[in-house]
């Protein structure tokens, strides 16, 4: 197997001690840009396994599934890997950003009387590490491009003008995503929560990028939207087109949502 590391000159100068809050998850982080093992994605047929313990006679049987709104939302979610090119209204890329990670409400409770601005997602200390940038297409008065969602003042700031054809290389499912209307892009700020939680910080920010991007699919799946979640992609090319330096802020997760251009069959599983 073959895999791309990227170079980590500032971590190859020193050992790193058991004290060390940042560097070992870092060291990680940077080296972890997808494999290159066409062999195992040419052999993509596999088999799911599922676990079962010996219950025994104390085995509980559950009750069918009843009828539950939030139960069918969920259920209507699934992996869209066809988009057709239509306009989306910038209403509802208002409505994905304030679900996905927006400000919902204010709590002066937490912080003993100052206001914490929460959101739909739950999050370690209340530090919110991540941020969301989106590139557009075909989105009603907004033009195509990369922008920051600027989320106390829910707006989105332009970055650059850009096309999805120049994120090609980018992202490995591409021809997937290509009539797609927008893509998230979730960034962490490492040090924005590994401040307080040291190593542990890591998987709390991945944690809860996962939640934000679970809200994000739901949310698309009430607008009649498909979605798919995306974890291929070329981190250090990703990061540079976004500006980050990728030793402080790095893409962790990426959604991609319009609208379908076919829908699951009726009754098929959702994956």
């Amino acid at each position: 197997m073959n895999s791309t590391l990227a170079p980590i000159p500032s971590l190859n100068s020193h050992m790193m001690s058991f004290g060390d809050p940042t560097s070992l998850s870092l060291l990680y982080h940077l080296n972890s840009e997808p494999w290159q093992n066409t062999e195992a994605y040419q052999n993509a047929g596999y088999e799911v396994e599922y676990k079962e313990t010996e219950g025994g006679d104390g085995e509980v049987r559950l009750a069918s599934q009843s009828s539950n709104s939030l139960l069918e939302t969920i259920r209507a979610r699934y992996s869209c890997r066809q988009f057709r090119p239509d306009i989306l209204p910038l209403n509802t890329v208002s409505l994905l950003l304030s679900g996905t990670y927006g400000i919902l409400r204010t709590d002066y409770q937490v912080l003993g009387g100052f206001p914490t601005w929460l959101r739909g997602v739950p999050s370690a200390g209340g530090l919110f590490p991540l941020e969301l940038y989106v590139l557009s297409q075909r989105v009603n008065e907004l033009a195509d491009g990369l922008y920051h969602y600027n989320v106390r003042r829910h707006s989105l700031e332009p970055l650059k003008a850009a096309r999805f054809a120049d994120f090609e290389s980018v992202f490995y499912n591409y021809p997937f995503i290509e009539n797609a209307n927008i893509v998230l892009l979730i960034s962490a700020v490492f040090l924005r929560i590994q401040k307080k939680y040291g190593p542990r910080g890591y998987r709390y920010l991945l944690l809860e990028a996962g939640h934000a991007a679970q809200n994000l699919c739901l949310l698309a799946s009430t607008q009649g939207l498909g979605s798919l979640c995306m974890g291929g992609y070329a981190d250090a090319r990703l990061n540079a087109m976004l500006g980050l330096n990728s030793a402080e802020e790095g893409v962790v997760y990426s959604v991609a949502a319009g609208w379908p251009g076919v829908s699951p069959a009726l009754g098929e599983s959702s994956k």
